[in-house]
């Protein structure tokens, strides 16, 4: 009898599941070896941009740290802050604050303008978003750093395009975030490297206070998706510390406009940041 040619049959299944093995470890060896490549490939690509300074040009020589891009310049007295500051009637406490704080100081220039009875959900009254884009425009150079107030006017039931749009609604929210929203970018596209949006403080009223406090959360919202080049400054926490209660001595008899001392204490907060951000020295 003629003994059988070949393998068993199980010594040829066992070859083919060591073929396909070495199959497979060839693969993961040549797949390791394309990502040390590409890996290898971006860190000399990122070693040469940041010798290049990141746009092609020499960068710092050795040793020396990169300058960062978010860094704010050293105001003096021959290159003072330009400081731009609006708002309505209680955005003029503010504004009347910045102005008595600054006096005398030659490390910064403060351009003031309000308007009573405006804000932002009646631009068929008074556009601010118009007025203010006009006012930047005209510049010959744009300001370095804007301090906005808005919000008294503005807790209102508004029409657009026809349409109701009750206070507080997920629509009116939404009209209003847009809004706020427009204003701070129309700076920040325009070079101006500090937006500072002053939140509205306690009111003495209670249901005028609650509304205050919904559009509170959307100046600190709008900012927060544009920090660090926009900052909410939250003077509800300010004019009534440290008890975070309204405190009357701080309001006029209407409950809502502030005395001058306090919108001095919202000024001496939000230059607070100013100085700190701008290397200047405190303001007294």
């Amino acid at each position: 009898m003629r003994a059988p040619s070949g393998r068993p049959p199980e010594e040829r299944t066992a070859a083919r599941a060591r073929r396909r093995r070495q199959l497979r470890r060839r693969r993961l060896v040549a797949l390791g070896a394309l990502v040390v490549i590409v890996v290898v490939l971006v860190l000399l690509i990122m070693l040469v941009a940041r010798s290049c300074g990141g746009d092609g040009t020499a960068g710092a020589s050795a040793g020396e740290p990169s300058p960062k891009p978010t860094a704010l310049r050293t105001p003096t007295a021959a290159a003072p802050l330009r400081l731009a500051a609006y708002g309505e009637s209680v955005g003029a406490g503010l504004l009347l604050g910045l102005k008595l704080l600054t006096e005398g100081r030659k490390d910064i220039a403060v351009h003031r303008y309000y308007k009573v009875a405006t804000g932002l959900t009646r631009p068929d009254y008074f556009d601010w978003p118009a007025y203010l884009k006009h006012d930047i425009d005209k510049r010959k150079q744009p300001f370095d750093a804007v301090a906005l107030m808005f919000g008294a006017n503005d807790g209102q039931d508004i029409k657009l395009n026809g349409k109701q749009l009750d206070f507080g609604t997920r629509a009116w929210k939404a009209m209003y975030s847009g809004r706020v929203g427009d204003v701070m970018d129309l700076y920040l596209k325009r070079g101006v490297k500090r937006v500072y949006w002053v939140g509205m403080p306690r009111m003495g009223i209670g249901w005028f206070n609650k509304r205050m406090e919904l559009m509170n959360g959307v100046y600190e919202a709008e900012a927060a998706k544009r920090a660090p080049q926009v900052e909410y400054i939250a003077a509800w926490t300010i004019v009534d510390a440290p008890a975070d209660t309204y405190q009357a001595k701080y309001r006029q008899a209407d409950k809502v406009h502030m005395t001058v001392e306090g919108g001095m204490k919202v000024a001496k907060a939000m230059l607070a940041v100013v100085a700190r951000e701008w290397h200047l020295r405190p303001f007294k």
